[in-house]
């Protein structure tokens, strides 16, 4: 993992927070070596070009909340509920981080860190959700009765709902009014309804 203490380390973090919060397009590489205070050319020494500053920037944030996330599945002096509530919250965390609106230019405008983006959105909906349920089932918490395959494709639908900003386009107007209004508060919202479901205990089927 690079650390900000460093020239290259510097650039991806000032870098991180740039796109984040103002999008990938908007920014220059001009105007992220004036705010480092360094020429283009050092910044051009570290990195070719934009997109492969994005591309190390995307790795980093998901190996950041892979490598987290491991950790909690991998601690057994953690309940279930436990390790399910500090997981949730720890990606829900980390999606505040992101713009939703970083999301569609990446798509328009970087289609190899888009590429990315999928890959790793993938391995976390099919490989580490896939494994907390797992045990959850085998600890006897998840229901038997429940399909667990079908549990991770919604999982993977939702995280595809929060990183792809284009669906709303097609939602009506008075539903959008109601929706949360970043990555992370949906996040957490679609999770207690995967988790809890909607309907009331006395009316469960």
């Amino acid at each position: 993992m690079e650390t900000s203490d460093n020239p290259r380390g510097r650039i991806i973090a000032e870098a991180k927070s740039l796109f984040f919060v103002h999008g990938y397009s908007k920014v220059l590489m001009a105007d992220l070596a004036k705010r480092l205070g360094m020429s283009k050319k050092t910044l051009y020494q570290y990195f070719s070009g934009k997109e492969e500053l994005l591309n190390v920037i995307i790795r980093q944030h998901a190996q950041d909340i892979q490598q987290e996330v491991e950790l909690i599945l991998a601690d057994k002096q953690l309940l279930f509920p436990d390790k399910t509530r500090r997981i949730f919250s720890y990606v829900g965390t980390k999606l505040h981080d992101i713009n939703a609106d970083f999301v569609l230019d990446i798509k328009k405008n970087a289609p190899s860190a888009w590429q990315l983006l999928q890959k790793h959105k993938t391995d976390a909906a099919f490989l580490r959700f896939n494994s907390l349920l797992e045990e959850g089932y085998e600890k006897g918490y998840v229901r038997s009765s429940i399909n667990r395959s079908l549990a991770v494709l919604l999982y993977a639908s939702a995280l595809e709902t929060i990183l792809n900003p284009e669906f709303t386009d097609q939602v009506p107007k008075e539903l959008i009014q109601d929706m949360p209004k970043t990555p992370g508060e949906v996040f957490d919202g679609l999770v207690k309804v995967i988790f809890k479901g909607i309907l009331l205990e006395d009316h469960k089927v």
